[in-house]
């Protein structure tokens, strides 16, 4: 024990730590984490519904800035003035969702089928959205400036 008190100051201090008592371990804690009750408190919470149901949904307003919604179910969905910028859409299903006042701007929606949707005054600028089904689409005053958002695209 006399030599390690002769040892130089940073070797010391290494061994001390070293030896340690476990008291000062972080407490290992035990979550019990439920799955969400339904797809849009899991929207809501997350940001994240992917492969979702959320046919009919009431979403008017909602923030969705950057929401993964690739794959989701929103027929009918109502999604109007919902700021959805960013969000990753592609593959999911807005046929006939009312998407009036809503921003969309440099949203994925690459094979997004929006067929018979209301974009009345929608913002879609920068979008990409390549293979989309728009058959039917209503955009009357939206802003589509480089979405590449053909109507009629298939």
């Amino acid at each position: 024990m006399v030599a390690i008190r002769h040892l130089p100051n940073t070797i010391w201090v290494l061994l001390m730590a070293f030896s340690a008592p476990a008291v000062f371990a972080a407490p290992v804690v035990s979550l019990n984490v439920e799955p969400f009750s339904t797809p849009l408190e899991q929207l809501n919470q997350s940001g994240s519904c992917r492969r979702c149901d959320l046919r009919g949904a009431d979403l008017r307003g909602a923030h969705l800035i950057g929401a993964d919604l690739r794959d989701a179910d929103l027929r009918g969905a109502n999604l109007e003035g919902a700021n959805l910028e960013g969000a990753d859409l592609s593959d999911a299903r807005l046929a006939e969702a009312h998407l009036q006042g809503a921003t969309l701007t440099n949203a994925e929606l690459s094979g997004t089928d929006l067929r018979r949707a209301d974009l009345r005054e929608a913002v879609v600028i920068n979008a990409y959205a390549p293979d989309v089904l728009t058959e039917g689409m209503e955009f009357a005053g939206s802003n589509l400036t480089g979405s590449h958002l053909i109507y009629g695209g298939k």
